[in-house]
């Protein structure tokens, strides 16, 4: 049995459907099962349970032999439950993050997270996305009213991650051996610049959708009417600004999976309906 927390996000969808297909027992955690908005295509066993309490994951962890978990900031007392109910693997979403910039905010979070599980006596991988192409769907409102988005640093290619490959790799790494102690930076198979990002999204919708460049102190003022300064300010200097580290292309998906990381184009056309 495997459970998976972030069941309803982009990565925990995406693997439930891959644990699915291959007919393995999974078992979703959320704090609020009658709200928790799963994949419609999927049937799973939804449990209740808040990394915020620990106490409460008893029943979730029983049965389980492997854990793909998000962070929490409680991952110590997360992991004594895991390991007492019988746990023996996890598989933690990190972030690029604690390579390229261990002194931010994001990068020292996960990072805190990693070390606790380090030290937990439990078999981990750690999975290091960089950007995930799901981030666009912020644009989902802005077409809505035109065909224009508008972004800051327009010219700033990165390589975008497909949030169904982060999810392949995840899967390998709950359910095969040898993965045991790895840290896996994941990327897309090229840079992409947001220019390219929404004319791929056009071609994918049958729209002709252009972009125009906004500043980064506008970008700055529209985030932090729903985000912290601390993590707007370090967004912004991993778009803006990204290292050597942000904009390499890392071949580890088709290392663990056998298959090639998905362009953008592909995930555009995965998702169209989702800007139509």
């Amino acid at each position: 049995m495997i459970l998976v927390s972030g069941a309803t996000g982009n990565v925990g969808g995406e693997l439930l459907r891959h644990l699915r297909a291959e007919g393995v027992a999974v078992r979703a955690l959320t704090r609020d099962p009658a709200r928790a908005a799963l994949p419609a295509d999927v049937d799973v066993d939804v449990v209740k349970g808040d990394f915020g309490s620990p106490q409460s994951l008893a029943k979730p962890f029983s049965g389980v032999d492997a854990v793909f978990l998000m962070r929490s900031g409680n991952e110590t007392a997360v992991l004594e439950e895991a390991a007492a109910a019988g746990v023996r693997r996890v598989v933690l979403l990190s972030t690029l993050a604690v390579e390229s910039r261990p002194e931010s905010l994001i990068g020292r979070m996960h990072r805190d997270a990693e070390q606790a599980i380090e030290k937990s006596g439990l078999e981990w991988t750690f999975l290091r996305p960089g950007q995930f192409a799901t981030n666009t769907r912020a644009w989902k409102a802005q077409l809505a009213v035109g065909d224009v988005v508008r972004t800051p640093f327009a010219r700033v290619a990165l390589p975008t991650i497909h949030p169904g490959d982060i999810a392949t790799v995840a899967h390998v790494a709950l359910t095969e051996d040898g993965h045991a102690g790895e840290s896996y930076t994941l990327t897309g198979p090229e840079p992409i610049t947001p220019v390219h990002q929404v004319e791929t999204i056009g071609r994918a919708i049958g729209r002709t959708l252009r972009h125009e460049e906004i500043t980064a102190e506008s970008a700055e003022r529209e985030m932090s009417a729903h985000m912290p300064a601390e993590i707007v300010a370090a967004t912004l200097e991993f778009i803006g600004s990204p290292n050597e580290m942000e904009t390499r292309v890392v071949p580890a998906v088709e290392t663990v999976t056998g298959k090639p990381a998905r362009t953008f184009a592909e995930w555009a056309r995965d998702n169209a309906d989702l800007f139509r």
